[in-house]
């Protein structure tokens, strides 16, 4: 019944975010123009918003950001904190809204302030010794600048637009799952079954297991070293820095979500404990991929409708190559199928990273569910910087500092009544 009026809301929502954020991204005023259209949109988006009734929950499907530009798309809570991907979304914050800056006109200020060595009020707000930041102290980076440069990296990101993300308020926090990896009996969620009863029978009490995943904030840092010149007055220098931690800050939270060991950092989907390996077939030449892996790997994940394939760059050669005969007349049928520009194999998405490794190698083909990895963000952003380290040669040390974690919730491949055993993470052995 209100489907069309929240569509409306959506639209509208997103129309002025989009606004908004032009405008922040080049640092002007809006135009007489813009802003009598924004103010009729607000209106109209204030009228809909009432019409609504009480309690009734509004998402915007396609997010603050208004999709990812590859199909696929943020589901963005406006009330309710850590139910979308996005910096606002998952900290409670509306569409549009306009964070804290500190003050300062744009990051670039923010950087150049703080570089300057000179008292500003300002900054000094921003000093930091609170909990979890090294003794060296450092500066809070505004939270409008901190969520312009996660959200910035978001689209390019495969992990935390797929996975169950969760606002991390305190340096840990713990995430219900089910122990249910043994369902050989016919037992779901480590102890569940469906049972028949007798008329007047008295039923069995069943009792599920559930196994508790504890999220801890690691502390990631991004570290820079340059001349003191350049910091001071290298033209453009405040914003390319900007750009690089955007692009850097989004590698990293994927690369370690990716590939992370779990020892002092996120512990990765390749390094989930529940992943299953799939062997190489015999005489198998190394350093490739043929249709036996792919479909082996298929029979593998415990739910292949809802996973995704990940590969490096160099796989797309041997999987442009991969095709099924059909009929006697010996017509293939391409298994690596494209459309508008999204890949897919067996009708699922396929994803392309260099964070995966080269093909030939373990785990250079995965198969996943990110329905079963969590990740945990902190709000804050840290940024302190010193002359000591590189005193000699005239540098100054600059280092961003965030903490996030991740693991899979899943913690052995499940058992199922019937067949062989099943995981969330299906990965290829390396091919010798």
């Amino acid at each position: 019944m209100y489907s069309k009026i929240k569509s409306d809301i959506s639209k509208l929502s997103n129309a002025i975010f989009a606004l908004d954020s032009r405008c922040s991204a080049e640092d002007r005023e809006a135009t007489t123009k813009e802003k009598a259209w924004r103010a009729e949109a607000q209106a109209e988006l204030d009228h809909l918003k009432k019409s609504l009734p009480v309690g009734a929950p509004l998402t915007l499907q396609n997010g603050p950001l208004g999709g990812l530009g590859d199909g696929r798309t943020i589901d963005a809570e406006v009330v309710k904190a850590g139910t979308g991907r996005t910096f606002r979304a998952m900290f409670g914050h509306r569409p549009g809204e306009r964070l804290d800056s500190g003050d300062f006109k744009n990051a670039a200020e923010f950087f150049q302030v703080m570089d300057s060595g000179r008292y500003d009020p300002r900054l000094q707000v921003r000093a930091s010794m609170g909990e979890g930041v090294p003794s060296s102290g450092g500066f809070s980076v505004p939270s409008q600048f901190a969520a312009d440069w996660l959200d910035a990296s978001l689209p390019n990101e495969i992990v935390r637009n797929l996975c169950k993300v969760y606002p991390m308020e305190s340096q840990s926090l713990e995430v219900a799952g089910w122990d249910g990896s043994d369902m050989s009996a016919g037992k779901t969620h480590g102890g569940l079954e469906m049972v028949f009863l007798a008329e007047g029978s008295t039923a069995t009490p069943q009792t599920a297991k559930l196994r508790k995943i504890n999220l801890v904030a690691k502390m990631g840092a991004i570290y820079i070293d340059g001349s003191i010149e350049l910091f001071q007055d290298g033209k453009g220098f405040a914003e390319n820095l900007e750009t690089a931690l955007r692009t850097s800050m989004g590698y990293g939270i994927d690369r370690y979500l990716l590939t992370g060991s779990g020892a002092g950092c996120p512990q990765g989907v390749l390094s989930a404990p529940c992943k299953i390996q799939v062997a190489g077939e015999t005489g198998q030449h190394a350093d490739s991929i043929v249709y036996q892996n792919l479909k082996k790997m298929f029979s593998r994940a415990l739910n292949p409708d809802k996973s995704v394939w990940l590969f490096n760059a160099t796989a797309i050669p041997d999987l442009l190559e991969q095709s099924v005969s059909v009929g006697l007349s010996g017509n293939h049928v391409p298994l690596l199928n494209e459309s508008n520009g999204k890949f897919t194999i067996f009708g699922r998405p396929v994803y392309f990273s260099p964070i995966m490794p080269a093909i030939g190698d373990a785990d250079d083909c995965a198969f996943v569910d990110f329905g079963f990895y969590s990740m945990g963000l902190r709000k804050e952003v840290w940024i302190d910087q010193t002359d000591a380290v590189r005193w000699l040669q005239r540098e100054r040390s600059m280092r961003i500092l965030l903490r996030f974690d991740g693991q899979c919730t899943l913690n052995a491949a499940v058992t199922p009544e019937n067949g062989l055993s099943l995981s969330p993470v299906v990965t290829m052995a390396a091919r010798a």
